[in-house]
């Protein structure tokens, strides 16, 4: 929509509240709101830093670039070879541990999904599966389930956890005891 019809919509709409009567608020458009100084000056602050945040960004991966370019223009042609070599070993070294991180996590939520260790898949977030051996996840989550229900019973206890209430002892006329709970 232009702004000519935002501008025919919101006529339109303050003509109608006042042939009604009502006394409804019409919603100011997003044109309408930065025309407000304060308005204006905080959207442009919030897209230039936005702006700064990106450049800064760009910059950075230029520069990795460049002094990439410039590592390998220094080297021999052996010494590059090598160096690609180990880049390319690297990176393969970082795709197998995301595949293997990511297939430990399947076997976990499989194993938290099991009568015997049924715990909330959520949970399993806690475990760095980058860094753990596939013999570590079953206990890990073994002791991740003891420790949340250990957590949750404790809550339980002390939400069910009543006081006990005071008795105050009076005398009858018949001169028998009558306990009465103390309510106030």
């Amino acid at each position: 929509m232009d702004a000519n019809n935002n501008a025919g919509v919101v006529e339109n709409n303050n003509q109608q509240n006042q042939n009604t009567g009502a006394d409804v608020q019409v919603p100011k458009t997003f044109d309408e709101m930065l025309k407000e100084s304060n308005y204006q000056s905080e959207f442009d602050r919030k897209v230039q830093k936005s702006l700064d945040t990106a450049k800064a960004k760009w910059e950075a991966e230029l520069e990795a670039k460049q002094s990439e370019a410039d590592k390998l223009a220094k080297m021999k042609e052996d010494e590059r070879k090598d160096y690609e070599i180990e880049k390319a070993r690297k990176e393969k070294e970082e795709a197998e541990a995301r595949l293997n991180a990511y297939e430990l996590k399947e076997e976990a939520i499989k194993m938290a999904n099991a009568p015997e260790t049924q715990v909330d898949v959520s949970l399993l977030n806690l475990i760095d599966f980058r860094n753990i051996k596939a013999e570590q996840v079953e206990p890990t989550i073994k002791n991740i389930k003891k420790v949340f229900d250990s957590a949750v019973e404790n809550e339980v206890n002390k939400r069910l956890k009543e006081t006990t209430p005071k008795t105050v002892i009076s005398q009858n006329n018949g001169g028998a005891k009558k306990s009465i709970p103390n309510v106030f």
